[in-house]
């Protein structure tokens, strides 16, 4: 079975939704609707038989008069009052067929409302002609000096409920059509950008620069297309990244291969020098060591991406740093280089230990390589920051802005001859940027060199 695209599928879960309220609404007025109307009739007519109870007592013969004809009018009913000598009968509903029942009826009778308190008394009665049925109202004044009768038609109250009804399937088809409309324009309104979105992504596919979702909402939809967009330009840039470290990689291993291969062809052929084979097998070796050393690098660099991905542990700085700076520290001495080291052992960290090691160890192994001659390595950790000095030529501007680029050289210095590659920057870099961890390398403040300060 093919399933349903967002556009059907929204349509239709937002029609049924409002077709079920629909239904429900109209169910519930049709149900309700007369029980609550006739509710109300009944307390109106009950407050009103007590209004006219009260203003008979109180009123001259005229004013009983005209309070009765007023009642009789407003309930379209028959009224019997007698007070003391006072008598008086309106006959509304005459004795025709679709008239109430008398006093004496057999009709069945259900009891409505029976206030004793007051002397009031309310009855439903059947209407035996097949009309509406009446209510039969019965009260006796207060120390029993008179009373009321009244029969009310409750034809008002079916007439009412009756036109109703009667537009309640006028009012569902008006009600389905608006909510087809409805549900109509929502679904096009709330699919339209997620279709943008889905269109962009698949150009997105083929990773071309200029592709952005853009839609026009402020909601969490929008919130995803800018999330989309930015994840596809940091795509691009780890692409754009990965594609300018395979030539640079692919660049610097050439050199070394084709060195190799031109060399063992030449002993091949035994051309001129390269008859020497001792000498040149020799050389050979020095260069697949190298190369094999590159590599290394290259695949740590390429491993060094995911460093905010390996387990954590708590461990002081001051000992992480110790398990590598040994043998830096007979390299500096073996060159003349002075290193002095100022740890404080309480600075504890919660990081990945083998991806600190190795920084640590490649700054420590960058600063002993450019060094000038006799010249000074400060390595001091406090505050949680480590901070690596050595006396060198300063980097320029122009040169730093780079310097953290895989296999990027300056070329006052930093070549092949000295044993750099200029991955160990990079792979600094990249481990640091992966773990969150702020840096800086730029000119020192305290000596004529360079500072590498780490904040973790």
């Amino acid at each position: 079975m093919k399933k349903l695209k967002i556009f059907p599928k929204t349509f239709l879960y937002t029609l049924g939704l409002m077709l079920i309220i629909v239904l429900l609404s109209h169910a519930l007025i049709y149900f309700l609707m007369p029980r609550a109307y006739n509710y109300q009739q009944e307390k109106t007519l009950e407050a009103d038989a007590n209004a006219l109870a009260d203003k008979i007592i109180s009123a001259t013969p005229d004013e009983r008069v005209t309070c009765v004809t007023d009642f009789a009018a407003k309930w379209n009913s028959n009224v019997t009052i007698t007070y003391d000598d006072f008598s008086f009968t309106v006959d509304l509903l005459k004795a025709e067929p679709g008239a109430p029942p008398n006093s004496n009826g057999k009709s069945d009778f259900t009891i409505i409302a029976d206030t004793t308190e007051d002397g009031l008394k309310i009855t439903l009665a059947n209407n035996p002609y097949g009309g509406a049925d009446f209510f039969r109202v019965e009260q006796v004044f207060a120390g029993g000096t008179g009373s009321l009768t009244a029969t009310v038609s409750r034809q008002h109250i079916e007439d009412a409920v009756g036109a109703v009804l009667m537009i309640l399937p006028f009012t569902a088809v008006l009600c389905v059509v608006i909510s087809v409309a409805f549900a109509l324009a929502y679904s096009k309104m709330f699919t339209r950008p997620i279709k943008q979105i889905s269109a962009t992504t698949e150009q997105m596919q083929s990773l071309k620069p200029d592709v952005r979702c853009k839609t026009d909402t402020q909601d969490e939809i929008g919130m995803l297309a800018e999330n989309v967009n930015n994840l596809y330009q940091s795509l691009l840039a780890a692409f754009a990244q990965q594609i300018k470290f395979l030539r640079a990689a692919s660049h610097e291993l050439k050199t070394p291969v084709t060195a190799v291969s031109a060399m063992l062809e030449n002993m091949i052929l035994n051309v001129g020098k390269y008859k020497d084979r001792d000498t040149y097998l020799a050389k050979c070796k020095d260069l697949t060591d190298r190369l094999a050393l590159m590599i290394k690098e290259i695949l740590d660099a390429s491993k060094a991406e995911f460093a905010g991905n390996q387990e954590c542990t708590d461990f002081p700085i001051a000992e992480a740093i110790r398990a590598v700076i040994e043998p830096y520290q007979i390299i500096a001495k073996a060159k003349g280089l002075t290193m002095n080291v100022n740890l404080d052992e309480t600075d504890t960290v919660h990081l990945p230990r083998g991806m600190i090691e190795k920084v640590i160890s490649n700054i420590l192994a960058n600063a002993v390589s450019y060094t000038k001659p006799n010249g000074i390595i400060i390595v001091s950790c406090s505050g949680q920051k480590l901070v690596v000095e050595n006396e060198c030529t300063p980097i320029p501007p122009e040169h730093l802005a780079h310097i953290f680029e895989p296999f990027y050289r300056p070329d006052y210095g930093r070549n092949r001859a000295t044993g750099g590659n200029g991955l160990g920057l990079y792979l600094v870099a990249t481990i640091l940027k992966s773990l969150d961890i702020p840096f800086t390398f730029s000119p020192s403040e305290n000596m004529t060199g360079m500072s590498f300060e780490i904040n973790f």
